[in-house]
């Protein structure tokens, strides 16, 4: 009884904490979330999965969430409401399922499970996350989900089926969020190495059941939309040294809120470790395999550390087994636990990317006014071309000009010099292709818009005499007391 005790007691302080740092950070919410919504909403009406009506850009990386927020529109859900309603739950779902980790794997007992759920609970790279809007959670969720059902397989001497529904699994992960292709390759390759040593044809049937989820679905989405990769990947990424670089310094400013997960996750590579845990090896392997892959991309440039957020259940789970595993004496795993939970709290609050980038992040917040703004005072026909692809769109209502290319396959396939020298996806444009499109309204900047360019559609723009020729600054007063910069085209 004790024991049960211990793991509903990790839960409810991980939920609680969960709750109370989204209340703190309320109403946060970022404004790549409101591009997902339009897709939804779109899909939703009949119009298909597009950004704009008739233009068929794949501009989201999770066709899952979108599907699952078009779901709650249909039910009746507002979609805001719908997205940070799921990824409450998703959140809850990692909690529980790193509380019961142990159900899944024999090696693990129910301490190091409790553990490893207040670990993440208390964890700023993953709390903020749940009221989003964002699919971080979902994937986080599908991702821990698939590695403990494989982990749970290693001891079975027919794992024919659990193998095929871990497939499947693995296919709704992929489905998630492109990356998790690289937990598949991971595990893929693992049960294939365990195959050809054992003699058997297990492998296949892992292979099959993803096959059977994700061909079909890959199938329909290069048909639908024409690439192998989503838009957001050529609007992002490139090869460049400058890249790596980038990629590099993200990790490294991660590993400071996360010192403590990371140390002792190291550990994961001691004979100590390997002798005892040397079966499930593959969860350090996956978070590392999956760090490799955001250093070669050059990282991101939403808050929290957005790309790491998925494996804080894994660096939780693998710190919360060293730690049970090299701390013996109970009240020094106390005094340890103790020491880890106070440094993962007091980082919500001194971090300046998990606190101070997500309170200063205004732009889904003011992206709504202005949004609502050019419903109001614009005609249902205007075009509108802006970097801030979420917010203003999705509440304007208006077709719309991504600058920044995401939702933009010209701007996006465009190759730009310097790839990983600026800002993580906000490096694309093309001033003369905006210009040609002749929308009504330019915004430069952000969402509250601004007279000078700040991107590089904004400053092709901006050198071009014929926009100056064309278009005319106007301030308008929103209701809230801010102002609005927007270029508009003379009449």
């Amino acid at each position: 009884m004790a024991k049960k005790s211990l793991t509903w007691i990790a839960v409810a302080v991980s939920i609680i904490t969960i709750a109370v740092h989204n209340i703190c950070i309320y109403p946060w919410m970022l404004d790549d979330a409101f591009i997902l919504f339009r897709y939804a909403e779109n899909f939703f009406s009949g119009h298909g999965l597009v950004y704009n009506i008739g233009e068929r850009v794949e501009g989201y990386t999770s066709f899952l969430w979108v599907v699952l927020l078009a779901i709650g529109r249909r039910v009746g859900f507002d979609i805001i409401f719908f997205s940070k309603l799921l990824g409450m739950l998703f959140s809850i779902s990692c909690i529980l399922l790193l509380a019961h980790t142990h159900r899944f794997i024999r090696k693990i007992d129910r301490k190091v499970s409790a553990l490893g759920a207040v670990l993440l609970g208390t964890c700023g790279i993953f709390t903020p996350w749940a009221t989003s809007g964002m699919e971080v959670t979902l994937f986080a969720f599908v991702t821990l989900l698939s590695l403990l059902i494989y982990a749970s397989t290693k001891h079975l001497a027919d794992n024919r089926r659990r193998l095929g529904f871990l497939g499947i699994i693995c296919a709704l992960s992929t489905m998630a969020r492109p990356e998790g292709v690289l937990v598949f390759a991971v595990i893929f390759v693992d049960q294939l190495v365990a195959s050809l040593k054992n003699g058997n044809k297990a492998v296949l049937y892992l292979a099959i059941c993803h096959l059977i989820i994700y061909l079909p679905y890959f199938m329909w989405r290069y048909s639908y939309y024409g690439y192998l990769l989503p838009n957001t990947f050529y609007a992002k990424a490139g090869m460049s040294i400058d890249l790596v670089t980038r990629g590099l310094k993200y990790a490294f400013r991660f590993s400071i809120p996360a010192f403590l997960l990371i140390i002792s996750s190291l550990a994961s590579a001691s004979r100590k470790w390997l002798s005892r845990y040397g079966s499930l090896f593959i969860l350090p392997l996956v978070a590392a395999t999956y760090t490799m892959y955001i250093i070669l991309v050059g990282g991101d440039c939403m808050p929290a550390f957005r790309f790491f957020a998925p494996i804080a259940p894994l660096l939780c789970l693998v710190s919360a087994m060293s730690i049970s595993l090299l701390i013996r004496k109970k009240l020094a795993a106390l005094l340890i636990v103790t020491v880890f939970v106070l440094y993962n709290i007091a980082q919500m609050r001194i971090d300046s990317e998990i606190y101070g980038h997500i309170i200063h992040d205004k732009v889904a917040l003011h992206g709504k006014e202005v949004g609502l703004w050019f419903r109001k005072h614009t005609s249902p026909q205007a075009v509108i071309a802006t970097n801030t692809a979420g917010s203003v769109p999705f509440f304007a209502k208006l077709k719309t000009i991504d600058m920044l290319g995401m939702n933009d396959n010209r701007i996006a396939h465009r190759q730009i010099s310097g790839m990983g020298k600026g800002w993580a996806g906000h490096e694309k444009g093309d001033g003369a292709y905006v210009l040609s499109r002749s929308p009504d309204y330019i915004l430069f900047g952000s969402s509250l818009g601004s007279q000078y360019p700040v991107f590089l559609s904004d400053k092709e723009l901006y050198m071009n005499p014929a926009f100056h020729r064309r278009y005319s600054l106007k301030v308008h007063r929103l209701a809230s007391g801010r102002s609005l910069w927007v270029y508009e085209k003379r009449k």
